[in-house]
């Protein structure tokens, strides 16, 4: 018979550790799958190989008696003892979707979690899923969306008519009357495959509670720790302050962790009850079916066209796969909406219609991943200018240089309501032609090929907008709208600099620039500031790290709190000093006269100020910790033009990139090191979007790439040197600063979309459905049949 023991008034099983020996902070830091606690369980999920079935019964007794299992549990068993994720509704019209932690009745995808096994470590949780038998009755499965809007198309769920989780018709200006003034219509269709963020660490938490002792504590791989606090708390019914979450640190996250999802939850559930911790870590093949997919999108888009090119009015009609289930705070409104509705991009459009659909199917739910919408929309309507510009004889960039918002017209209201000021469109397009010399390289194109290849030139420009505030929806129907970001700056009595923020790093170096900003505002050493950005128990309320904005949220309030801690210290060392505060300044840590004649460093006075403070007027010490709010209300838009140029083998079908060259405007740079790595990564990712990247379903809804000799990445042989230029221009945020995160993967996958349907239409071929892999080329020059 297995030891057992009550520890806390629970039973648990064998290899019991004390509550008394499990740490409340160790592993803070590092990464998730290092951390190791004393006594820790470890969870594995048993998941659906069915996209659409009824569960009919679920026989977890072998599993049960497996030695060192020590619980199994259903969606049944959890019922009523937490709240399931309920998709919000929103003003347009869709049905709204429910979705349990662990499946119900029903699973609706692969990869949805039935029940979850917690043992003494991976390998028996693992060996035990092998034990359960689970009957299914199969249903039949939605994977078209065009399909499954259908009126007779199965139903995902049955809150959901024609399968729409959402749908939106909008219309601003007069549409019709500028096609029938038009000098030309042109129209084409797009189409984008599946995608996955295929973060370098997938996700993972490790969940603790002791009674009377620590909260509930959640170790998490995630981009919103003080978000995920908010939600374990409503559903699993405590209250905030019962509630700690620390994201370690994160192997990237491309808004792919910045969803909620159920497995992290019923970890937190599972450690509530047994009073250990309870650790779980996904592979990667969990991660290609159970973590958010992006994009797959179909797109019609027409344009109105005058006789000097002008664009009059744009016309689109969108449908997204938004998967299963409406993503957990985001919704499946992200996708759709944001395709659609900013579809304009940098360009002046007076009027603009759109019809665009998020349809559940029956695989994987879509999330929001990098630039959420915008690579596609882009690169759709980029791919039609370049179609009217053909059509009218007229140079593309040309083309593109008549349609930009100019500067003298800023600030401009688009067609859209999104209002563009201090941004570089024109100068960003004019600077990578002229160092793209791309009067040479059309020149040049002209030329006969020597190799029996077809060079084709790429342009396309983009409007990223970064650092949302209040006044900015996310999206209708999500759930999280984000407010106002917070950063404390504490002074400490060694004269470091200490800053909290609620804006943990994926990699994007986020506490370098603050650091740096930091430093610049106050006058102290880079040595002497240290930081903390992923800890809810430590840092002020924040929103996280996403959509490109912590550059602007988090420096901007170290801005903010650093003038009003710059003007604590100088006033105090004026006293202290006995000199006028106008006489001081702050270098390298040193308050000091401007004629360096007298001097007295920040640990010097931190020192007085603390242990010495009956000598010093109680207006003059007001301590040295400052917490401050920051919120730029209405977004900055970031900007940029790419210039590609590629071979296209006629023979192969196989995309070679000659050449990239980028010149964005991204504001105040803080870090060039910061910003080119981000710049370069976003290009590298939309180069796979582009040629490579795509997950593949078939008919039934069986996934066909849950590996990567099957999703297939660029490695660094496929992608080129890029050459990046700035024309950067400050925006009305404090110092200037826009995010810089996310815009280069719009440009990328626009202008290797153009540079490959301009090599194709060469030999009287095109393409329109991406990534452009060596079938769909040949398929696009006729050499394969359009049904390959």
């Amino acid at each position: 018979m297995a030891d057992t023991r009550f520890v806390n008034q629970k039973m648990v099983g064998t290899s019991v550790v004390p509550d008394e020996a499990i740490p409340l902070v160790e592993g803070e830091g590092r990464f998730l799958n290092d951390i190791r606690l004393p006594g820790m369980y470890h969870a594995a999920f048993l998941r659906s190989q069915h996209a659409h079935a009824r569960i009919l019964s679920i026989d977890a007794g072998a599993a049960r008696q497996m030695p060192g299992v020590i619980q199994v549990m259903t969606g049944k068993e959890m019922l009523g003892k937490v709240d399931p994720f309920e998709s919000m509704p929103n003003r347009f019209s869709g049905g709204q979707s429910t979705q349990h932690w662990l499946a119900v009745e029903k699973v609706r995808f692969v990869g949805e979690a039935v029940c979850v096994v917690v043992a003494e470590d991976r390998a028996i949780a693992e060996d035990a899923i092998d034990l359960i038998e689970v009957e299914y009755d199969p249903l039949p499965a939605v994977t078209d969306p065009r399909l499954g809007e259908k009126d007779d198309a199965p139903l995902v769920h049955e809150t959901c008519p024609n399968n729409y989780l959402i749908k939106r018709d909008y219309e601003r200006g007069n549409v019709d009357e500028a096609f029938e003034k038009a000098h030309l219509v042109v129209k084409r269709a797009f189409s984008i495959g599946r995608k996955q963020a295929l973060c370098l660490e997938g996700r993972g938490c490790v969940a603790a509670y002791r009674e009377s002792a620590f909260t509930l504590t959640m170790w998490m791989s995630h981009q919103l720790p003080y978000v995920v606090r908010h939600y374990l708390a409503k559903h699993l019914r405590l209250g905030e302050h019962e509630v700690r979450v620390i994201a370690p640190h994160t192997g990237g996250g491309f808004g792919q962790k910045a969803s909620i999802y159920p497995e992290e939850f019923v970890c937190a559930h599972l450690a509530l009850g047994l009073r250990r911790p309870v650790k779980w870590v996904e592979d990667r093949l969990e991660n290609m079916v159970a973590s958010t997919h992006a994009r797959d999108q179909q797109i019609e888009l027409a344009a109105a066209v005058d006789d000097q090119g002008r664009i009059l009015a744009l016309d689109s009609n969108v449908w997204v796969d938004v998967g299963a289930y409406s993503t957990y705070l985001w919704s499946a409104g992200m996708e759709p909406l944001q395709t659609a509705g900013l579809m304009p991009g940098p360009y002046q459009i007076e009027a603009l219609r759109y019809v665009t659909r998020g349809v559940a199917t029956n695989k994987t739910p879509v999330g929001p991943y990098r630039a959420v919408g915008r690579p596609s929309a882009s690169a759709s309507l980029e791919l039609l200018i370049d179609d009217a510009a053909r059509r009218l004889d007229i140079d593309p960039v040309e083309m593109r240089l008549r349609n930009l918002i100019p500067g003298e017209k800023m600030p401009y209201r688009n067609a859209n309501n999104l209002v563009h000021d201090n941004v570089n469109y024109v100068p960003c397009l004019k600077l990578t032609a002229a160092k793209a010399e791309y009067d040479k390289l059309r020149a040049e194109q002209a030329q006969a090929s020597d190799n029996g290849k077809l060079r084709g030139i790429g342009v396309a420009c983009f409007a990223e907008l970064t650092g949302l505030g209040t006044s900015t929806a996310v999206g209708p129907g999500t759930l999280l709208q984000p407010g106002r970001d917070a950063v404390t700056l504490r002074l400490e009595t060694t004269g470091v600099l200490t800053i909290a923020a609620a804006l943990p790093s994926q990699g994007q170096r986020i506490m370098t620039a603050m650091t740096q900003v930091a430093a610049d505002e106050l006058g102290i050493k880079l040595s002497d500031i240290t930081g903390l950005t992923n800890d809810t128990a430590m840092a002020p309320y924040g929103f996280g790290t996403f959509a490109s904005r912590t550059a602007v949220f988090g420096s901007g309030a170290v801005i903010k709190a650093a003038r009003e801690l710059r003007r604590r210290i100088l006033a105090l060392a004026a006293h202290l000093m006995e000199v006028p505060e106008t006489d001081l300044t702050i270098v390298d840590s040193v308050v000091q006269t401007v004629d360096r004649a007298k001097t007295m460093t920040l640990r010097e006075m931190t020192d007085q100020s603390y242990f010495s403070a009956k000598h010093i007027p109680e207006d003059l010490n007001p301590g040295f910790e400052v917490t401050s709010f920051y919120d730029p209300k209405f977004g900055s838009f970031a900007a940029g033009a790419h210039t590609v140029v590629v071979d296209v083998d006629p023979q192969t079908g196989h995309v070679e990139i000659v050449r990239y060259v980028a010149a964005e405007d991204v504001g105040t740079i803080i870090n060039p090191a910061v910003v080119e790595g981000q710049i370069i990564g976003g290009i590298a990712q939309g180069i796979g979007e582009a040629l490579m990247e795509e997950l593949v379903y078939d008919a039934d809804g069986q996934p066909k790439t849950v590996t990567l000799a099957d999703y297939t990445i660029p490695s660094a042989l496929e992608i080129p040197t890029i050459e990046l230029h700035h024309a950067n221009t400050p925006s009305a945020a404090l110092g200037g600063f826009k995010g810089c995160g996310e815009g280069s993967i719009i440009g990328a996958v626009g202008a290797v979309a153009c540079a490959v349907a301009d090599a194709l239409n060469r030999n009287g071929g095109d393409i329109t459905a991406f990534p452009a892999t060596p079938e769909r080329v040949l398929t696009g020059l006729g050499v394969l049949p359009t049904d390959s």
